[in-house]
């Protein structure tokens, strides 16, 4: 398999996120810091959250959303928005809306969330399946945002950070937010990010260390220092999600930006 050559500028740091909504996050989210310098990019360091903050939920969250604003550029792993159409019927058609539906008088749990999003959705996909997503979904191979595996991501990551952030001058959630804030925060998908880059998108977790070192030594041929975290990115699917993402946080702090797919509110999967 041959991975793409991947340019870099200089300077900024990145931060990459695998993402859990689980109600011990902390054991699985992931996070992979890094720096762009002349050569690359360069990993500066890669952490379980329970490690930092304990494996509770709430604390993980919290933890994570403190850490954000430290960087130039963040990549989470978890669907920032939904489909326009639901937007349109939930949300007032604004992502701004999306934020207070998930955190004021909307669904309390992910299960309601995914229930509510499904009723709506049969209106639209004209098949039963009551699976709607976004163009970005369709253009990247991802399930659609309130998906059975990926209904507590979203749900949480939208209320319990992306909520956090909405009105913070310091932070703009791309591309849904306008300016020049110092740090912006974008979705990334590292199945999607792997994909672009001619590697394993599945396949490469469990057992599979093989397909994970495969991915590893696309990375680096991308002219990414793994900083001695090799190890841990070949022993944990989760730590290797968290430098995909990574990847593409340096992707988007490099050249500024991608050709949007589908509406602003309903977000962009940046790889």
């Amino acid at each position: 398999m041959s991975a793409r050559r991947v340019g870099w500028g200089m300077s900024s740091r990145v931060l990459g996120v695998d993402f859990s909504g689980a109600s011990d996050a902390g054991r699985s989210l992931w996070l992979t810091e890094a720096r762009e310098t002349g050569d690359g990019l360069r990993v500066e360091d890669c952490y379980r959250a329970a490690d930092e903050w304990g494996p509770d939920r709430e604390d993980a969250h919290a933890g994570l959303r403190s850490r954000l604003t430290a960087f130039d550029v963040v990549g989470l792993d978890f669907p920032f928005s939904l489909p326009q159409a639901l937007l349109d019927e939930h949300c007032d058609g604004e992502w701004a809306g999306l934020v207070e539906w998930l955190t004021l008088d909307g669904p309390t749990d992910p299960d309601e969330f995914a229930s509510t999003c499904r009723s709506s959705a049969r209106e639209y996909t004209g098949d039963g399946t009551a699976s709607l997503r976004r163009e970005t979904d369709l253009r990247r191979a991802a399930l659609c945002p309130y998906d059975r595996m990926v209904q507590y991501q979203t749900f949480y990551g939208i209320g319990n950070v992306l909520a956090g952030l909405a009105d913070d001058p310091a932070v703009a959630v791309a591309p849904m937010q306008d300016g020049d804030a110092p740090t912006r925060v974008v979705e990334v998908y590292p199945a999607a990010t792997f994909g672009w880059l001619g590697l394993y998108r599945e396949g490469y977790k469990g057992d599979r260390r093989d397909r994970r070192a495969t991915n590893v030594d696309g990375i680096e041929a991308c002219s990414v220092d793994l900083g001695g975290f090799r190890e841990a990115y070949e022993r944990h699917h989760d730590a290797l999600d968290s430098l995909a993402a990574v990847v593409s946080a340096g992707r988007v702090a490099e050249s500024g930006g991608q050709p949007l797919h589908g509406s602003r509110g309903e977000g962009h999967i940046y790889v």
